[in-house]
């Protein structure tokens, strides 16, 4: 959570929460109903309309024309497949919640179309390297740590991301620090626009921190599940 405040006049004092949650892991569902029980007035969430539309009907008439993205998605829907809830439900169980409670719903990713071009523009040998490791993520995912029915820890998360971006510096400039800084814009354009709201947060368990962190640049002390990190 979050007391905004401007550093030239107390404007109001409003509650941005940041909620965790792993596409593939069914306590996030749980992590959600929770946050509900806060009252939040908005609900953000990592979609974009894109990914929302192909949620809600289940990807039909989709072809972004990348064997890369259809690989990873074939990955997390293999993943999805052994924890009982598929890549990104979670986040469209957060939006029918907010719909349902009258709540406004905020879509604050980048647009996948503009992600896609982006990897489409990484280096060859990179992206076949990614492509083989994918692969062979089908065979052995995560590694035998890798409790894949719930949220990472934070220390798992940091390794990942950290491998991520060791080994493919270009993908992780496009999926991680790109879109966490679009994120951040899009937070910070949403509690301008609602300077009294309450606002929850919901993504993906990676981006928790960065994001957290850029918000901070920009003024915003940032909680997460009601605690105040001191990272």
């Amino acid at each position: 959570m979050s007391h905004c405040f401007n550093d030239k006049v107390f404007i109001h004092t409003v509650m941005i929460s940041i909620y965790g949650t792993s596409h593939v892991s069914q306590e996030s569902i749980e992590v959600i109903d929770q946050a509900f029980l806060e009252d939040p007035d908005v609900v953000a969430l990592e979609l974009d309309p894109p990914r929302l539309e192909a949620l809600m009907f289940e990807g039909r008439g989709r072809d972004d024309g990348s064997v890369f993205i259809r690989l990873l998605e074939r990955f997390q829907k293999y993943i999805g497949g052994k924890t009982g809830l598929m890549p990104g439900e979670e986040m469209l169980y957060a939006y029918n919640r907010g719909i349902q409670e009258n709540l406004d719903v905020a879509l604050v990713d980048r647009d996948i179309r503009v992600t896609v071009e982006r990897l489409k523009k990484v280096r060859r040998k990179e992206k076949v390297k990614a492509f083989f490791s994918l692969l062979g993520g089908f065979l052995i995912p995560f590694g035998g740590d890798f409790d894949i029915g719930s949220i990472p820890e934070e220390e798992k998360i940091d390794r990942m991301v950290s491998e991520l971006r060791h080994s493919f510096p270009e993908i992780y400039q496009v999926l991680m620090e790109e879109r966490n800084r679009y994120i951040c814009r899009s937070l910070v354009q949403l509690q301008e626009d609602n300077p009294s709201d309450d606002i929850a947060v919901f993504l993906g368990a990676a981006h928790c921190q960065p994001v957290s962190d850029l918000l901070r640049g920009e003024d915003v002390e940032v909680y997460r599940k009601g605690v105040l990190e001191e990272r």
